[in-house]
């Protein structure tokens, strides 16, 4: 079991650092980790004291099956192993398993990116429309499921009850922005362990910034002064020859380290480039074409490929970002955009690294903005669920005792570092989740004709010619929001 009696310190680190998925209003009574002993059991039981609202309901041994994707069976299932996310996964399904008597099961099927996405879909969308009621509930993957949402074989999360978006693990925002007229087909939150992964992030070589006289990065981000000028000006001139070959090669060291997939696409989010936008009736419409758009691209585009201080591998498999992480691993790179997940990898290297959020675009934006990895889990339930109440009532159960039991658990092992856990780290990763929006367009690029892929593919290709790109597509991205739409109208 996940071990209650951990120290008291630690408890209190990761119950005063962690916000998650909505305002922490259970930590109102937080104080300083000097606090006496009754003040520091008011925080371990800070996010056991929100309760989830959920009638006792006893459903006599029940099967309750989520469809799941191959390589994601980590957010349903785990055994007691020692490891603290693991036993905070295992304990989290008991404690849910015994208070409502059911059985979990999972159902795994492959869903990788192409024609494997493509198999779970049709597979998903036959089961349902022949009625077979083989899934409570469906974990799909974010950038491919929103294809088969018009074809109406979900249920509306908002005709639900239980399922309260205003508690801490789920968000709000996210849920109205994929809310369309009183219509939620699709909904994330603390279920969803691969989500807190994906989430994107910057991380520094704490050593190399000392080195390179970088200053106080925390503070920079703190202060509002952490924008995209900021990060080409601390990275100009950042480039040494390691390998002495004359060429500009992974083996040598560069400012900022960056792969051309999800790490450019989600600068979209950080800079406040919308694929999507609701307009006065409240349905979405593309605004993705404008001027804010075009200079980002520019700016990107110049700072990636003429600087000489960034790289970017041409190849855009797992095997180059594996290469790249390595890279920043070994002492090749000073910044490195990448996933909060990737902290497990990173553990590993000889110097300590600190975690950033992607900066502002300029002074002028407000907040800092994230997003995370599109390969995490959006939840619906399938038209032909066996007891759609049931599937709120532990989808919800589910949820919240993630956000008590599995997110405290992934901060601890994301933030401890070779020489410490690392707090300063803690309040940007609160920083990064408080920001955190998806782009309804984005999500549902695919079904729109691949519209939201527009701004990282001109990017990594080196093309600033958005609006000949743009306009060439811009009927058949009218057309596909038409047909996308539909099915909230």
């Amino acid at each position: 079991m996940l071990k209650r009696t951990m120290s008291v310190l630690l408890l209190c680190a990761i119950v005063a650092s962690t916000v998650a998925c909505g305002d922490a209003a259970d930590d109102s009574d937080v104080t300083t980790e000097g606090g006496a002993t009754d003040t520091a059991t008011a925080e371990v039981t800070g996010r056991d004291a929100v309760s989830d609202n959920l009638p006792d309901m006893d459903y006599n041994g029940a099967t309750f099956t989520v469809l799941n994707r191959t390589g994601f069976e980590y957010e349903f299932t785990a055994e007691e192993t020692g490891d603290v996310l693991d036993d905070s996964i295992y304990n989290r399904n008991i404690t849910v398993e015994d208070r409502f008597n059911i059985k979990l099961e999972t159902y795994t099927v492959d869903s990788n990116w192409g024609d494997e996405a493509t198999a779970f879909n049709n597979m998903l969308r036959s089961s349902i429309m022949a009625g077979d009621g083989a899934f409570d509930l469906v974990a799909g993957y974010a950038a491919t499921i929103p294809s088969i949402v018009a074809d109406g074989i979900f249920m509306n999360w908002n005709e639900l009850d239980y399922v309260d978006f205003s508690q801490p693990w789920w968000s709000e925002e996210i849920a109205n922005e994929l809310t369309i007229n009183g219509k939620t087909y699709m909904m994330t939150g603390d279920l969803s362990l691969a989500l807190w992964r994906g989430m994107k992030c910057i991380y520094f070589n704490k050593q190399l910034a000392s080195d390179y006289q970088l200053g106080d990065l925390y503070s920079l981000v703190e202060s509002g002064d952490w924008t995209l000028d900021k990060l080409e000006e601390l990275t100009t001139n950042i480039y040494e020859d390691l390998d002495g070959d004359g060429v500009k090669t992974a083996g040598d060291r560069y400012g900022l380290l960056t792969f051309g997939t999800t790490a450019i696409d989600s600068m979209k989010e950080a800079f406040e480039v919308k694929v999507t936008e609701k307009g006065e009736d409240g349905f979405p419409e593309i605004v993705l074409n404008n001027e804010r758009t075009i200079e980002v691209i520019d700016n990107l585009i110049s700072y990636i490929f003429d600087s000489g201080f960034v790289y970017m591998p041409t190849d855009f498999s797992e095997a180059a970002e594996d290469t790249e992480l390595q890279m920043f691993s070994d002492g090749f790179g000073v910044f490195l955009t990448a996933n909060l997940g990737d902290a497990e990898t990173l553990r590993a290297m000889n110097d300590d690294f600190g975690i950033l959020p992607y900066p502002k675009y300029d002074s002028n934006q407000k907040s800092y903005h994230s997003t995370a990895h599109d390969n995490l889990s959006l939840f619906e339930v399938p038209i032909d669920a066996p007891d759609p109440e049931m599937t709120a009532i532990i989808t919800e159960a589910m949820c919240a005792e993630s956000y008590k039991q599995v997110i405290p658990a992934f901060y601890d092992i994301a933030l401890k570092t070779k020489a410490a856990r690392d707090e300063d780290s803690a309040a940007m990763i609160d920083i990064i989740r408080d920001g955190l929006i998806f782009d309804w367009g984005y999500l549902h690029s695919n079904a729109l004709g691949g519209v939201g892929h527009l701004f990282v593919e001109l990017i990594r290709s080196n093309n600033r010619n958005f609006a000949s790109r743009y306009d060439t597509n811009s009927a058949t991205y009218e057309q596909k929001l038409d047909e996308v739409l539909e099915i909230y109208r």
